[in-house]
């Protein structure tokens, strides 16, 4: 979710920074191969890469995917032992639903019992922000190392709202949202009530997942019986369509997280609900029109309050896949790209409110970080209030605020992504949509032997 591509800094201006990390070439002449998506986030690490490369003789051949693409490859790979990368960039859902118990991906918790004392302190897993650190672990072992840490909030231009008379409160409900998006959708000067996701990628759904959620509706009940077609979750899927095709966008059905930002920064968008590591993105002087003009809100819900599953929690992490052959090279790059280090070097230079935020207590206790990062409070009240373990006002069987962790829900949520597809672009009515969905989610259930 993000772009901008980054200089190398010197290895002298590096020194101070990178304590911690083995300066020895133990490893030296290693490749080893890391399968990453493609964001500015990611982009932007590649560039100091060479760093890590001069301390530790380790070489790393970044394959750099879509979303789209990542998922599927990095899974078909580990799931057939193909050795095609050492370390893969994953989520708390693949952690969740299937790869520990497939053993595709490593346990982290003894690999950093066997560093040094001095190292353990380095990297100092503790200050990992507690709710990500536990939505990567199984039974009390780590399986995935936070590049950034994301919930969800909304953003929005209070340049237009002030000009409006508008205000935007601080727990909006989706009625307000939507009356707030008509009054400030000006399609004819190219400025779009909201922005929304409307891109047929079942990694992309986030963002219409905790609105389903914040209607007080589940995806299952507690037989593990689908509830697409239920009340609350057609009014949900009913209401978030009609808003992107009354006062979205244009061509929403092709819009994900990187074309929604790009449509902000360019000063199109009036609101826009999705993730927090957006935020300083907006504030990018490099790349965005909007810097000092956005504030934010809690993520919305039908009543205005928290309601579970409204916050997700989600990070894009590193996972060191199993049979690699170069496990301690993949493990000590690991630790390099999520160290508290690399955070203070892409703040000195770039600034501090462009470092990948979400991983770290000590991020949001960091006076300087505080001090450009307006949106910070937000976004750590949005990521302390993600309900992970119950992600529904109801009673269900299954965690999980970005998607269900149970091996089946990435079939289950790309068949479901089709639809939106569609009736965004007004191609499928949402009644037929669901009534698919359900069918092909009850399928899918009943083949994977839940029902006895």
């Amino acid at each position: 979710m993000k772009h901008r591509i980054a200089s190398v800094l010197t290895v002298s201006v590096l020194g101070s920074l990178l304590i911690g990390i083995n300066t020895q070439p133990a490893s030296a002449g290693e490749t080893i191969t890391v399968a990453v998506v493609n964001n500015p986030d990611i982009i932007r690490m590649q560039g100091f890469i060479s760093d890590f490369t001069k301390r530790t003789g380790i070489t790393v051949k970044f394959v750099t995917l879509p979303d789209a693409d990542l998922r599927p490859k990095v899974t078909a790979a580990a799931a057939t032992k193909s050795g095609l990368y050492d370390v893969v960039m994953i989520s708390p859902v693949e952690i969740q639903s299937g790869w520990v118990t497939n053993k595709w991906v490593q346990p982290l918790t003894p690999l950093f019992a066997k560093d040094s004392k001095a190292d353990q302190a380095s990297y100092n897993v503790k200050d990992l922000l507690p709710a990500v650190s536990d939505a990567l672990s199984v039974k009390g072992n780590l399986y995935g190392l936070p590049f950034y840490g994301e919930s969800n909030f909304t953003m929005y231009r209070k340049d237009l709202f002030d000009a409006a008379g508008l205000k935007m409160p601080s727990n909006p409900t989706w009625a307000q949202i939507r009356e707030f998006a008509k009054v400030l959708h000006k399609p004819a000067n190219n400025q779009y009530g909201i922005v929304l996701k409307g891109l047929p990628v079942g990694g992309q759904l986030a963002p219409m997942l905790s609105e389903i959620a914040s209607y007080k509706a589940r995806w299952f009940d507690m037989n593990w019986k689908p509830q697409l077609t239920s009340a609350p979750f057609k009014q949900a899927v009913d209401d978030y369509v009609s808003l992107v095709r009354d006062y979205g966008e244009p061509g929403a059905s092709g819009v994900g997280f990187s074309e929604g930002l790009a449509l902000m920064q360019q000063g199109k968008g009036a609101i826009w609900i999705d993730a927090t590591v957006a935020a300083g993105l907006l504030q990018d002087p490099a790349n965005s029109k909007v810097v000092g003009k956005i504030g934010y809100a809690q993520a919305p819900t039908v009543d205005g309050g928290k309601v579970n599953g409204s916050h997700w929690l989600y990070s894009w992490a590193l996972s060191l896949v199993s049979g690699s052959k170069h496990s301690a090279a993949g493990f000590k790059f690991m630790k390099w790209a999520t160290d508290v280090n690399y955070i203070n070097m892409v703040a000195k230079k770039y600034g501090w409110n462009q470092i990948p935020p979400g991983t770290r207590t000590s991020t949001y206790t960091n006076a300087k970080y505080i001090a450009v990062s307006d949106f910070a409070p937000a976004t750590l009240a949005a990521m302390n209030s993600a309900t992970n373990n119950k992600p529904s006002a109801l009673d269900i069987p299954y965690r999980g605020t970005t998607g269900v962790y149970i091996p089946e829900w990435s079939d289950i949520a790309n068949n479901f992504a089709q639809g939106l597809s569609a009736a965004v672009s007004g191609t499928l009515t949402v009644d037929k949509w669901l009534a698919d969905s359900q069918k092909y989610a009850e399928d899918v259930m009943t083949k994977a032997g839940y029902y006895k």
